[in-house]
């Protein structure tokens, strides 16, 4: 039997491009060929994850995670679905809970690997602040966004995560303007075996739809000039204006990592590409190692931007720093030292290309071994907490 100070449920959420259980067969998001889910509940903890839309905003996958834990019928709120176009219940979007008597007695562990560090952060704040339907101040019918909901996380733990955005998804969006918004595409390509989620969006072609006119509703769908995407919210600017509003909470504990498959080029002051990274990760990372985007407040990044695991900025990883409210507070994590609330503990940065850390590509035994060792000594910790 595991013991520990707690044994809160800790609560997986992917990022972009992600997907939940069985959607892809055996190929599992946490740990590929692997199970990091079904391996840590092997060993005593209570874990569970879930399933959102892929290319969602943060704000909607925090309504989703909210959701697929607590219970009940999907409601991303009326002043958001207005603002945005979006349907409000979407139909048959109906949970039976993971884990129905979450509450402040019943606080849960959040894991956010990448996209899903920044939703994690996000449903912290919508946790504990209300957000009023109308300008008059009347509230939600939903219980997230209509009650402050303190204590109800006890941690945060993000991995690779765009904190303060990812450069890539700047250089993505100039070069290729139309990828701003993947939305309207993305529900082409949905099938039986990956679901982008996006029934708010109402895109899915209907039955007694022909083609013309699906093509036709589809070429004048707000979704294409939304800023209610993870294009906007990973960039550097949408990640500023994020931080600007998520500040760190003083009563939860907060860790992260940070990942990085780049080279420091001397004689270029560049990075390029380490050898262990994986093939479809080698150009995004040579672009992004030599490429300075325009932040928004009238400054570049720099060369410290260059750094990174052939999808995300490693500087980007650490804790919020950019914004109206400067970095956060940061320490580096030392074993058997006291851990405090409200400070991003910093648990280091591991030579591992993006996919990689959660074992995606990965079919080295002794990396398979070094994975799995590292989130049970995490999920220990985190049931260390008191």
């Amino acid at each position: 039997m595991l013991y520990g100070a707690n044994k809160y449920p800790i609560i997986l959420i992917h990022g972009f491009l992600g997907w939940g259980k069985e959607e892809l067969g055996d190929f599992n998001y946490w740990g590929g060929k692997n199970n990091i889910e079904q391996y840590l509940r092997d060993k005593g903890y209570e874990v569970y994850s879930v399933s959102l839309g892929p290319i969602s905003s943060s704000y909607d996958c925090a309504v989703e995670t909210f959701y697929q834990i607590k219970g009940g019928q999907l409601d991303y709120g009326q002043a958001h679905s207005e603002k945005y176009s979006i349907v409000q219940k979407p139909e048959g979007m109906v949970y039976p809970g993971l884990y129905p008597e979450w509450s402040a007695d019943n606080p849960v562990h959040i894991l956010g690997y990448s996209f899903g560090g920044v939703t994690s952060r996000r449903l912290l704040h919508l946790l504990t602040n209300t957000i009023p339907k109308d300008s008059t101040g009347a509230p939600e019918e939903s219980l997230l966004l209509r009650e402050k909901l303190s204590g109800w996380v006890s941690s945060i733990t993000t991995m690779s995560a765009p904190h303060n955005g990812a450069t890539l998804s700047n250089i993505v969006v100039d070069l290729v303007p139309f990828t701003d918004n993947l939305l309207p595409l993305a529900d082409l390509i949905s099938s039986k075996y990956y679901d982008f989620n996006l029934k708010q969006w109402e895109i899915t072609k209907k039955e007694d739809e022909s083609i013309v006119e699906y093509l036709s509703r589809l070429r004048d769908h707000p979704a294409w000039e939304t800023k209610n995407s993870v294009a906007w919210d990973s960039s550097v600017q949408g990640a500023m204006a994020l931080n600007n509003e998520l500040t760190i909470n003083p009563n939860v504990y907060y860790f992260s990592f940070s990942t990085v498959a780049s080279i420091r080029d001397e004689k270029t002051g560049y990075h390029k590409p380490a050898d262990f990274i994986n093939r479809a990760n080698y150009p995004l990372g040579w672009v992004i190692g030599r490429t300075k985007v325009d932040m928004g407040n009238g400054e570049k990044t720099d060369e410290t931007w260059f750094k990174n695991d052939g999808t995300v900025n490693t500087i980007s990883m650490i804790r919020p720093f950019t914004g109206q409210n400067g970095p956060e507070p940061l320490k580096h994590f030392i074993a058997g030292k006291p851990i405090k609330k409200g400070v991003w503990n910093f648990m280091g940065e591991y030579s591992t290309d993006h996919k990689g850390f959660v074992g995606i590509f990965i079919n080295d035994q002794a990396r398979i071994d070094e994975m799995m060792s590292r989130f049970e000594s995490h999920a220990q910790l985190l049931y260390s907490l008191p």
